[in-house]
């Protein structure tokens, strides 16, 4: 569950996920695409009181500590935990490390393993979906195969 199409974040909820965001970027170097990502969610959020937009680790505040005060909500948490395998994703690929890191924030943010898995399928098979309808079925199925 994500929030609801015209469902509008909080200001305290769009600076938790970049947070949250940003430190996944950060395992492993922040890559131009997750920069992208990043800056586009920010910049499209429609929130006008936001600090102008940064890509150092920490800018918007611990993401260790914004994620637990996320198990109160568990809606949102989903959505922490779901854009930051977005943005681990943003690349190309899921490293071992960025895993690792959202499944921390998960745990912090109240959701289980199991929960914290299916929703890293679903984040999985939207990029599948995005990437179904290009016309070489062989190059499909072998990025398929990647995520």
């Amino acid at each position: 569950m994500t929030l609801a199409q015209g469902d509008e974040m909080t200001r305290q909820q769009v600076l938790t996920l970049m947070a949250c965001m940003l430190s996944t970027a950060h395992v492993d170097g922040v890559t131009p695409q997750e920069l992208a990502l990043m800056k586009t969610f920010y910049e499209q959020c429609g929130l006008a009181d936001l600090p102008p937009f940064a890509d150092d680790e920490g800018a918007y505040g611990d993401p260790v500590e914004m994620a637990t005060q996320c198990a109160t909500d568990p809606e949102f948490a989903e959505q922490l935990v779901l854009m930051s395998f977005m943005t681990a994703y943003a690349d190309g690929h899921l490293t071992d490390g960025e895993r690792a890191h959202v499944m921390a924030i998960a745990a912090r943010a109240g959701l289980s393993d199991a929960h914290t898995n299916a929703l890293l399928l679903q984040v999985k098979d939207t990029l599948i979906g995005a990437i179904a309808m290009l016309p070489d079925a062989e190059s499909v199925a072998r990025i398929a195969k990647g995520l």
